[in-house]
C-alpha cells in the first residue's frame, strides 16, 4: 500500500471533522470544565475528566479507553489520532459511542496540524504513542487545548501533562490448581501530574468478562508516605 503524501492525510483528517460538524457541530458549553465520573475512574480524578487539558495514560490503553469512553457516554466527541490498531469492539465495551468518533489513523509528519484541527471541532482527542511531536508542538497543541475547552488524551509520556496516570503493576487472577481462565486484573495507577499535587496511588480492578467493574481502593496517606 502506498504512503499517503502530507497534504492527503491533513485533507483526510479534514474530511473527517467535518463529517462530525456536519451531524453534530460544536457543541461545547463554555461553563462546564469536566465530565464527571463513575467509580471508579472517581478515584482517580475526583473532580472530573477535565476539559482543556492534557491527560497522560502511560502503559495501558485499557485505561484511556475507559477514561474516554466516560466523556462519551456524556454525548462528547472524540477523534483517535495516530492509533492505527484501535479497537472498535474494545472502545465500545469501554463505554465509547462509535457514532460519535472519528478516526484518524495515520497522520504522518502532519500530527501537530491533525491534532490542532481536531481540537477545533471535537471534545477529545485521543493520541498514539508514537506521533511526530516535537515539544514545541506539544506546547502549542496544549495552549490550543485549554483555548478551545478540549481534552488531550494521550497513551504516552508527555511533558507537561496536566495529570498523569501511571500503570506500575497489574495482577492478574481466576486460574485455579492447573484449570479456569484468567478473569479479572487487578491494576495500581500512580496519580501524578503539575495539576494534582503529590502522587497517590489507586487500585482498579479490571473485568475481562464483563467489561470494567470495580473494586477500587485509594491508598491515601500511606500512599503520600511512600513518595515523600
Amino acid at each position: 500500500m502506498f504512503e499517503q503524501s502530507p497534504g492527503i492525510r491533513l485533507e483526510a483528517a479534514r474530511a473527517a471533522l467535518a463529517q462530525v460538524e456536519a451531524r453534530v457541530g460544536v457543541t461545547r458549553e463554555a461553563g462546564e470544565r469536566a465530565w464527571p465520573l463513575t467509580e471508579p475512574w472517581s478515584e482517580l480524578l475526583p473532580a472530573g475528566l477535565p476539559r482543556g487539558r492534557v491527560v497522560s495514560v502511560e502503559s495501558s490503553t485499557s485505561l484511556l479507553l475507559a477514561l474516554a469512553g466516560q466523556a462519551s457516554g456524556q454525548g462528547a466527541w472524540a477523534a483517535v489520532v495516530g492509533m492505527p490498531t484501535f479497537g472498535a469492539v474494545a472502545a465500545a465495551r469501554r463505554g465509547m459511542d462509535l457514532s460519535r468518533v472519528a478516526l484518524i489513523p495515520h497522520p504522518g509528519s502532519q500530527a501537530a496540524e491533525v491534532i490542532g484541527l481536531c481540537l477545533e471541532g471535537v471534545d477529545v482527542v485521543l493520541a498514539g504513542p508514537r506521533l511526530a511531536l516535537s515539544d514545541a508542538d506539544r506546547r502549542r497543541l496544549a495552549a490550543r487545548a485549554r483555548e478551545r475547552g478540549a481534552l488531550i488524551l494521550v497513551v504516552a509520556p508527555w511533558a507537561g501533562a496536566d495529570v498523569t496516570l501511571t500503570v506500575e503493576r497489574v495482577r492478574w487472577a481466576g486460574l485455579g490448581a492447573g484449570e479456569g481462565r484468567l478473569r479479572e486484573r487487578e491494576a495500581t495507577v500512580a496519580v501524578g501530574g503539575r495539576r494534582v499535587g503529590a502522587v497517590r496511588r489507586v487500585r482498579l480492578l479490571l473485568d475481562v468478562d464483563a467489561g470494567l467493574r470495580s473494586r477500587s481502593a485509594v491508598t491515601g496517606a500511606q500512599s503520600r508516605e511512600e513518595v515523600a
